[in-house]
């Protein structure tokens, strides 16, 4: 729930919700890797929170230490303070803990680029990357985040979900997606046929054209989280014919001999 979405009678409805506390950690989210600091009409377009509104907050979290002010130019960018508090749940994480390991060892040998994500809101983030030697696959840096619906990874952790779950996200997709939302709807249903079939599904150019990926889902039967993999690349380089055939069983491979250990620990 975003900040301007928090009315009276959302409040009159749950009075332990903090108002505040939900806005500066929106203010927080607010930054994207590789954008670099903004300002606070920046991240007041960004929030939809008023200027005064966001100024007070990222005074705050400057004197909390969670926020940066370059003063030269008037901007404010996240610390490592936040860092730290994103460390500890990629170390609490059993699944993250489990599949480095493994993970390093399926690129060794394939050499494909292999990643792992968990759901954040409408999007996957990624949690871990280990970049293989192979061209033809992409790696993007952990903290990217990539659509929910369209990517491999995304339409991975719907295929695992409780279907209750599943049917909840995909209304919000439908809003989103507008007209779009009969093109999203079939690559997910042919994904879980597929994921039913062989255990994996693809995305082939659903989120970026040119570009295809097969997702592979991983839970940790102990405390039900649910997380995936994924490999991807240049649609003329990482065919579809590959993706079936040769690293989709791979990672199927990967994701259950993760969950084994994450069952032994």
């Amino acid at each position: 729930m975003k900040p301007e979405e928090l009315t009276e009678e959302t409040l009159e409805k749950d009075r332990h919700f903090v108002t505040s506390l939900a806005r500066g950690l929106e203010v927080l989210r607010a930054f994207r890797p590789g954008e670099g600091p903004m300002g606070n009409n920046e991240l007041s377009r960004r929030t939809g929170l008023p200027k005064s509104t966001i100024s007070r907050l990222t005074s705050t979290l400057v004197q909390l230490g969670y926020l940066l002010h370059r003063e030269e130019i008037g901007r404010y960018e996240p610390s490592p303070s936040v860092l730290a508090l994103g460390y500890t749940v990629l170390a609490n994480s059993r699944l993250r803990v489990c599949a480095c390991p493994a993970m390093r060892e399926l690129v060794k040998q394939g050499g494909f680029s292999v990643s792992l994500g968990a759901r954040d809101k409408m999007t996957m983030l990624y949690l871990e990357a280990v970049r293989g030697a192979k061209t033809s696959t992409l790696v993007l840096d952990v903290g990217t985040h990539i659509p929910l619906a369209t990517s491999a990874m995304g339409r991975a952790y719907l295929c695992r979900i409780s279907d209750q779950e599943r049917d909840d996200i995909l209304d919000q997709v439908r809003v989103q997606a507008g007209s779009d939302w009969t093109r999203v709807r079939k690559g997910v249903e042919q994904a879980q046929r597929d994921y039913e079939d062989f255990g994996f599904c693809l995305s082939l150019g659903g989120w970026q054209r040119a570009t295809s990926a097969v997702g592979v889902p991983v839970r940790d039967a102990g405390n039900g989280d649910v997380m995936a993999f994924n490999c991807g690349g240049s649609s003329y380089l990482l065919s579809e014919e590959k993706l079936r055939e040769e690293i989709g069983p791979q990672l199927v491979g990967l994701a259950r001999g993760v969950e084994v250990m994450c069952g032994q620990v």
